[in-house]
Parts: structure tokens; C-alpha cells; sequence
């Protein structure tokens, strides 16, 4: 009764202010006491809602739940008994407990949740998250055992019982040392990264989360169990609506309502690693959430070795109680030690763990765990310590209101920083010069960016393209003496260029550049590498490949006399050039590149550390294009396997080729591991980039395609509609992205051979593109053929070879003579002709277009296979059936082949169909 007291106390004084004045009373009064906020909170928002009666008194709502909380001492739920009340928070009442059938001894501890938790609806979703957490078996995470229903409606969750310290309390009672207080965190982000890659998010984690027992093991609490109640598209899980998180630990993506993801628990463990090491917190002693909220968005947060000597006062102004003599004495360190311990490492690791911007963060709790362990390994850590490109930053997002896009910018900045970093690094003698060039990069750069201050521009909005033309135009009178200073601003604005897709804008400067690390001569080698780098995959994007094939081999030339041979630079443009090789549809060559840039890095390897997981996605692209499916499977999950070892298990460059591998899947036919593979992917590109991205887009529509060739249709149109809805809600107007999508349910519609509603999608999708590309594109020819499929199968066979000819016309100009495009429009052209009774025609068209694949693809292709199934159709038809069986019979062949023997699979039946009818 005396909390109930306290509560009605508190509530009487908080009812009488408004506004802020409300709010710090609540912050004021309540400190540390979540439980005892979030009850005053909500019972503030239900007299402001009339939801209570105005005259309330505690004997109505919380007083009826208190007692229906104390009579549950004493009693059975399921098979245990609640012993005694042992804690109380904002989503409900902890209570141990023991076993009640004897069948052993163990306590355990009940959380039974608070009232208004108990709608049919919420209690399935309860059940089906239970499971799920389920899952989660760590030893440093408190296991959830069982769960059910109170007689009177209410969830509980069975948890395993921890008899432990706040992580905090536990390393400052034991004066714990710095190295001993980083071991323990090491243990609470591998738990973190394992409930990660189970994608369950915690949202809540505070020392109070985290205990630690006596013999030094760490357990985590309550993991999962903010993602059970915290639904923000359920607002039944809660009676006001307010998420459950700590602010003092809440990410910027919390306090700002946004998409919450693994990088929010990687801000909050960035927080309790910070407390651990200073005793203090990067944001504290403020008077008001509020204005914590607007630090926490705007502000700057100290270094830890900083924030030690910083002596913080509490919200009524009292100096506070932590000193760094007391601070340094619970860490057995002296203060000065104490300093220089957090000193360089400890701080950079901090403070990247709590950037802004979850992207800026660390990738994963691995990755955090990881480089706390370099530090401890005396290694040097990933987290790159503040620098030009890091001032740079700073400096683009103090012009954020007038800047669009400034992000391109500061990639392709940041990119060139740490390029000539390295090579500052490899020509120690030049240090000097090389350094103040960069300065020069540096101050020409923010004086361009001066131009978007709202000051400067008289509040128009100037945006990024704007400014990189402004400093074109500049770069061609200024710096004329300084080619090494030109040729690398020219060279980033290049990459700027190039993200804002303007490629023509990008290879002019581009050209510049090359042009000015020429008149540098030897010492800007590195510099003309990295710019011919660029320049080549713009030439790629303006669909010049002769050009980028003659740049990139330019660029290795010189790139094997200045990096060495074995080299990584050699090894990036090698699959570089390859990919350019894929366009020009040279796949032997494309293959062969990257089977040389792969070996090099094998060879450069350190300790097994191979990071070739991007070239090995490549390489089994094109192995699958080359109808070795098998070899293909084999190459995604190695590159999956090497792209999780680089970046962790959760990263986003990981999604690739399992997303490739389930279209794989869904290619050959194995729809089962096509829908399980998929799935795994949809449910990990939720959690990393939310439900409005175009990631998740995407991923909908892959799903739509598997569940399409499920025949599970109406499933799949669902999908595919929130595929569009999602990637139309994403871009402003049409975009090459949302015609990809539509283009993907006009293909559902012909596995439904529902021919006139997919050659409606199919004209939608290409009206898009005719407005957002320039003609001739890959996409457009691509839309063109398909069209013409739906058309053929509906009967319109004239406009359906109309749109064939001009499709092959358009692959002819993109990709030459000799092209797969080129071979499959001549294909569909041969098969129009046969239908229209034009058979001399369409035979000889077959013949061009099987010369035409055996060239590309060899001996052995499902390209051939159709065009041997082709022409061996088109023999019947005449009535030969002499001249029919071999090719029929060189089809089977070749598809069992590619199938290693399977009879059952359905392209090896079609084709032995084929052949029986024929013999028939």
C-alpha cells in the first residue's frame, strides 16, 4: 500500500501542471523507478483521456490491479507456484516461483503482464512470439521456459530466475579493472548478436536488462520481450500507446519514432559500454525527457575520457555524486590512468557505437564485440578515429536544411580520404606534401559547400548537383598550377556525379582528372589508377564497353607496376573489367577474370581472412548464366559464407546472394528451398531496413515470384501489390525500380496464363520506362520481349513479332551481333514465323539463333536445349519426322544432362514427352 500511496501522492501534484512542467515533475520525482513512471504516466494520460472518472482514486484501475497481482502470491500458475513478488516494472509484476508438481527443483521467475494485454488477437500473437523466443539458447541469455494465461486474462512468461547484479552495480561493488569490465560486454554482444541473427530485437537493453551472477556470468533479461509487447502496429499491446524504452538508453531511431533495428541495440550497448568505462553517460543530468530527446538528436556527446572529468549536476541543479576520484577508485585505477586508458580506442569504439545515423554504426553486436576485442588484443581497431572525412561530415550536416543528398557526397569524399590515407602511409617521404594537398582537397570543398548555407543562397534550396556543377565550372579556371590538387577534387566529384546518375557529367570530369594526374606524372600513379577505375564503370553505365575495356586494361597495366602482381587493387579491377565483359556478353572472358581476381586474393589471404565474397557472387552469376546450376548453388553459399565472416551474419551485403540463390531455386524448380531461403531473407531485410524500404520491396516481389511458381496465386499477387505499393510509396514519381516490380506481376499473370490482364501490366511497366530511360536500354528490350510473349500466347502474333523485331533491333545496337539478348529475340522471331505458317523463315531463323548459342554458351546450355526443342517441333510440323528425332532426341539428352540424371525433374518430362509423341 505505501507504493500505491506514493503513486496517489505523485498523481495528485503531476494532475495540476501541463506541458513541461509535467514532464519534469515525472522525471523529477520518478528517477530510475521505471515502474513507477510508466504507472504515473499512464495513469496522467487516462485523466487527460476521461477514461477515469475525474474523481478518480486509486480504488479503482491500478488499486484492482495491485490486488489482483498480491493475491497471486501463494497460487498455482501451470506447473509452478509464485512464491513471493520480487519486482514490479511498466509492462508488469515479477514474482519467484517454483516447480508445484515436483518433478524437480528449480525457481524460476513469473512475469505476468499487466491487464489490457488480453484480446484473442493479442493473445495469438503472444503465443506465436512466445515460440519464437523461444528459440533463443544462449548461456548468457535468461532462457524463457514457458509461458500461458492468468484465470483472470493475463499473459505471463516462465523465465529463468537470475540471482545477479546490474552489470554496472556488479563491475563498481568489485572495482572491477577496465580490461575485466571489457571482457563481461564482449559476453553481452555475442548474446546480443546471437538473438540478432534469430531476428529478435531487444529495444530495452539497460544495465538493469543485463545481470551479472557471482561467479562472473552475464545473463540478459527480458530479451525479446519489448519485441512481444512494443508492437507499434498493434496498439491494443498497451493501454497509452508508448513504446517501453529507457531514455537515458534509447537510440535516436526511438526517441524520433522511426523503424527500430539491430543498430538500435548497438546504440544502446554503445551506451553501457561508455557507463561502464567513464561512470557516466554520453547524455545525463538533464532536467526533462525533452530535452534529453533533443541532446540525444542534435547534440554532440564527449569522449568517455572526456566526460570523466566532466562533473554533471542532477535535475534540481545538486552537484553529483560521482567524481572521477570515486569514478577512477571503483575501477582501481588512478584518475591520470584512468584518462589515458580511454584515451585514443576506448573512445572511438564509444563514440561509433552511438553515431547518429544507424548506417554510421557499427554493423552488428559482433562487430562491436570484435573490436573490443582488438583493443584488448593490442590490434588496431576498425572504428577509424575522427579525421578530415569525419570533419568533413560534421561539416555537410551543419547545411543539412540546404543541402539535398549530401550523404553522396560524403561517401565519395570519405572514399578518396581513405585512399590517399593509405597511400600517405605507403609513402612515408611524401607525407608531408601529401598532406597538405589534402588539406587543399578539404578547404576547396567546404568553401563549395558554403554555397548551400541559407545564409549564402538567401534561403534557396541548393542541392548537390547544383553545387558539383558550380565546382566544375570553377575547377576549369582555378588550380591549373596544382594538378595533383584538381585531379583529385575532379576525381571525387566524379563519384559524386556518378551516385546521382549523372554519368555523362561524371566521365567528363573523369577525363579531366586522367588528364590532370598525366601532367603529375610517376608520383600521381596511384591517383590515375583509382580515377581510371571510376572512369571505366561509368563507361560501362553509358553503355560504352570498347571504351571500358580499353580503360580498365589501362588501369591494370599501370595498377601491376605500381600496387604489385599479386595485388588487391589488380584483383578489384580485374573483376571490374570482367563485369564490363558480361555486358559486352564475352562470358568466357567475364569468367575467366574473376577465376584470376578470386586466386589472387586467395593467395593475398592473411590467416585465412579471404574477402573475395563480392567476385565469388559474380563468378556464380555467371555460372548460373552458363546453366551450371549446381557449380552456382555451390559459389552463393560460399560467397554467402565469406560476405558473413567479413561483415557478420546480419549485414546487408549478406542478403545478396541468399536472395540470388532463392531465385536460383525458384529457376530450376525447387520451390521448397526457394520459399524457405526467401523467407529467411524477407524476415532479415525487415529487420535491417524496415517495411517502407526498397530492400524489403524487392524482397516482396522475390517472394511473389516463388509463391507464383508455387501456383499459390493468390499469395503471390498479394505480395507482389505490396511489392509496388511499397517501392511507389518509396520514390517520388516513376522510377526504373517500380517498372521492374510491375514488370515481375506481369510475369505472374502468364503463370496463370491470364495473357491480356499480364499484357496490360507489361504496357504499364513499359509506358514507366519510356518515360525514365533513354532508349536504347537493357530494361526496355527486356520489357519489350515480354510483351511480345503475353501477346503471342493471346493470338496477336503481328504486334507480337512487331515488339520482338524491335527488341532485337535495340540488342543489336547495346550489345552487337553476338549477344544472348540478341540470340533469344531471333528465338521468339522464329517461333512468331512458325506460327504465322512461315516455316522455311522461321527454320531459318532457328538455325541462326542455335549457331549463334552454341558459340556463346558451348556444348552444353538450356539456351541450346530450346532451340534444339525449337527446331525439332518446327521438323514435325512439316511432317519429318526423320529430321525431327535428332534434334528432339539432342534436347532430352541435354536436359538430363543439366539435371544430373534427374528423370523427374519437369523440363528432362517435357522433354521426353517430346520425343515420345514424336515416336508415337
Amino acid at each position: 500500500m505505501q507504493d500505491l500511496e506514493r503513486l496517489k501522492a505523485l498523481f495528485d501534484e503531476a494532475v495540476e501542471l501541463e506541458g513541461e512542467a509535467r514532464a519534469e515533475f515525472v522525471d523529477r520525482t520518478c528517477g530510475d523507478d521505471d515502474g513507477l513512471r510508466q504507472a504515473l504516466l499512464e495513469l496522467l494520460a487516462a485523466d487527460q483521456q476521461q477514461t477515469i472518472r475525474p474523481d478518480f482514486s486509486l480504488g479503482d484501475e491500478v488499486a484492482a490491479e495491485a490486488a489482483l497481482d498480491a493475491a497471486l502470491e501463494g497460487t498455482e500458475l501451470g506447473a509452478y507456484r509464485l512464491l513471493k513478488r520480487i519486482g514490479a516494472g511498466g509492462m508488469g509484476t515479477v514474482f519467484l516461483a517454483e516447480r508445484a508438481d515436483g518433478a524437480f527443483e528449480r525457481r524460476v521467475a513469473v512475469k505476468v503482464v499487466r491487464r489490457g494485454m488480453d484480446t484473442e488477437q493479442v493473445l495469438q500473437r503472444f503465443q506465436a512470439e512466445r515460440e519464437i523466443l523461444s528459440r533463443l539458447d544462449h548461456p548468457n541469455i535468461a532462457a524463457l521456459l514457458d509461458g500461458g494465461v492468468t484465470p483472470d486474462g493475463r499473459p505471463y512468461l516462465v523465465m529463468e530466475y537470475v540471482d545477479g547484479l546490474p552489470i554496472t552495480e556488479y563491475c563498481d561493488t568489485r572495482r572491477l579493472s577496465i580490461e575485466r569490465r571489457l571482457d563481461l560486454f564482449r559476453a553481452v554482444c555475442q548474446a546480443v548478436h546471437h538473438a540478432h541473427r534469430n531476428l529478435v530485437v531487444h529495444r530495452d537493453l539497460k544495465p538493469s536488462n543485463i545481470l551479472v551472477t557471482g561467479d562472473g556470468t552475464v545473463k540478459l533479461l527480458d530479451f525479446g520481450i519489448a519485441k512481444l509487447l512494443d508492437d507499434a502496429e498493434d496498439p491494443q499491446l498497451t493501454r497509452t500507446g508508448m513504446r517501453a524504452l529507457t531514455p537515458a538508453y534509447a537510440s535516436p531511431e526511438q526517441l524520433n519514432d522511426e523503424p527500430v533495428t539491430t543498430g538500435t541495440d548497438v546504440y544502446a550497448l554503445g551506451v553501457i559500454l561508455y557507463e561502464l568505462l567513464a561512470g557516466r553517460r554520453p547524455f545525463e543530468a538533464l532536467r526533462t525527457p525533452e530535452e534529453m530527446r533533443r541532446q540525444v538528436l542534435s547534440g554532440e556527446a564527449p569522449r568517455p575520457s572526456t566526460a570523466l572529468t566532466q562533473m554533471p549536476a542532477d535535475a534540481e541543479g545538486r552537484a553529483a555524486e560521482k567524481t572521477l576520484e570515486t569514478i577512477s577508485a571503483s575501477r582501481s585505477v588512478p584518475p591520470g590512468r584512468l584518462r589515458q586508458a580511454l584515451t585514443g580506442d576506448l573512445d572511438t569504439i564509444c563514440l561509433m557505437a552511438i553515431r547518429r545515423e544507424p548506417v554510421e554504426r557499427y554493423g552488428s553486436a559482433e562487430q562491436l564485440a570484435e573490436d573490443v576485442g582488438r583493443h584488448l588484443a593490442g590490434q588496431p581497431v576498425r572504428a577509424r578515429p575522427p579525421s578530415v572525412s569525419y570533419r568533413l561530415g560534421k561539416f555537410v550536416r551543419r547545411h543539412r536544411a540546404g543541402v539535398a543528398a549530401t550523404a553522396v557526397f560524403l561517401l565519395a569524399l570519405g572514399a578518396t580520404v581513405v585512399f590517399y590515407t593509405d597511400q600517405l602511409q605507403k609513402e612515408r617521404d611524401r607525407a608531408r606534401v601529401e598532406a597538405e594537398t589534402a588539406e587543399r582537397v578539404v578547404t576547396f570543398m567546404e568553401e563549395l559547400f558554403d554555397l548551400a548555407d541559407p545564409e549564402e543562397s538567401r534561403g534557396e534550396d541548393i542541392t548537390v548537383r547544383e553545387v558539383m556543377d558550380e565546382g566544375a565550372e570553377r575547377l576549369q579556371e582555378e588550380l591549373e598550377d596544382e594538378p595533383a590538387v584538381r585531379a583529385r577534387l575532379l576525381d571525387v566529384m566524379g563519384g559524386v556525379y556518378l551516385t546521382l546518375k549523372s554519368s555523362e557529367e561524371a566521365e567528363a570530369v573523369l577525363l579531366q582528372a586522367v588528364g590532370d594526374w598525366e601532367r603529375v606524372g610517376g608520383d600521381g600513379d596511384a591517383g590515375l589508377v583509382e580515377s581510371l577505375n571510376k572512369l571505366g564503370g561509368v563507361q560501362g553505365q553509358l553503355m560504352k564497353q570498347d571504351e571500358a575495356v580499353r580503360t580498365y586494361e589501362r588501369a591494370l597495366e599501370l595498377a601491376r607496376v605500381t600496387e604489385g602482381d599479386p595485388s588487391l587493387k589488380v584483383a578489384e579491377l580485374l573483376n571490374n573489367l570482367a563485369l564490363i565483359e558480361s555486358q559486352r556478353g564475352d562470358y568466357p572472358r567475364m569468367e575467366e577474370l574473376l577465376r584470376e581476381a578470386i586466386a589472387m586474393e586467395e593467395a593475398l589471404a592473411e590467416d585465412g581472412e579471404l574477402k573475395a565474397g563480392a567476385k565469388l557472387f559474380n563468378l556464380a552469376w555467371v555460372t548460373q548464366y552458363n546453366g551450371r546450376y549446381d557449380d552456382a548453388i555451390e559459389l552463393y553459399l560460399r560467397s554467402r559464407e565469406l560476405l558473413e565472416a567479413e561483415y557478420g551474419e546480419d549485414h546487408p551485403r549478406v542478403l545478396y546472394p541468399m536472395q540470388a540463390l532463392a531465385v536460383l531455386y525458384t529457376e530450376i524448380g525447387d520451390y521448397a528451398a526457394a520459399d524457405a531461403l526467401m523467407t529467411e531473407v524477407l524476415g532479415k531485410t525487415r529487420t535491417i531496413y524496415g517495411e517502407e524500404s526498397v530492400d524489403y520491396g524487392f524482397a516482396l516481389s522475390d517472394m511473389g515470384r516463388i509463391r507464383s511458381g508455387q501456383e499459390r496465386f493468390d499469395e503471390a499477387e498479394a505480395l507482389l501489390v505490396q511489392a509496388i505499393d511499397v517501392l511507389r510509396a518509396a520514390y517520388d514519381g516513376p522510377h526504373p525500380n517500380v517498372a521492374s516490380v510491375i514488370e515481375t506481376l506481369g510475369m505472374h499473370h502468364y503463370q496463370m496464363e491470364n495473357w491480356e490482364a499480364g499484357a496490360e501490366v507489361f504496357r504499364e511497366a513499359l509506358a514507366m520506362r519510356d518515360i525514365v530511360l533513354e532508349s536504347p536500354h537493357p530494361d526496355i528490350s527486356n520489357n519489350l520481349g515480354n510483351l511480345g510473349l503475353l501477346l503471342k500466347k493471346a493470338g496477336q502474333l503481328e504486334e507480337a513479332e512487331t515488339l520482338y523485331r524491335q527488341a532485337l533491333a535495340m540488342d543489336r545496337e547495346l550489345y552487337g551481333e553476338e549477344h544472348r539478348e540478341v540470340a533469344t529475340s531471333l528465338y521468339n522471331i522464329a517461333l512468331i514465323r512458325e506460327e504465322l505458317g512461315d516455316l522455311d523463315t522461321a527454320e531459318e531463323i532457328h538455325q541462326e539463333a542455335l549457331a549463334m548459342r552454341r558459340r556463346l554458351f558451348g556444348d552444353v546450355h538450356s539456351h541450346i536445349a530450346f532451340s534444339l526443342s525449337g527446331l525439332g517441333g518446327l521438323a514435325k510440323r512439316r511432317g519429318d519426322l526423320e529430321a525431327a528425332k535428332p534434334y528432339l532426341e539432342q534436347a532430352y539428352e541435354m536436359r538430363l544432362t543439366l539435371q544430373d540424371g534427374d528423370e523427374t525433374h519437369p523440363s528432362v518430362v517435357r522433354a521426353r514427352e517430346a520425343l515420345e509423341n514424336l515416336e508415337s
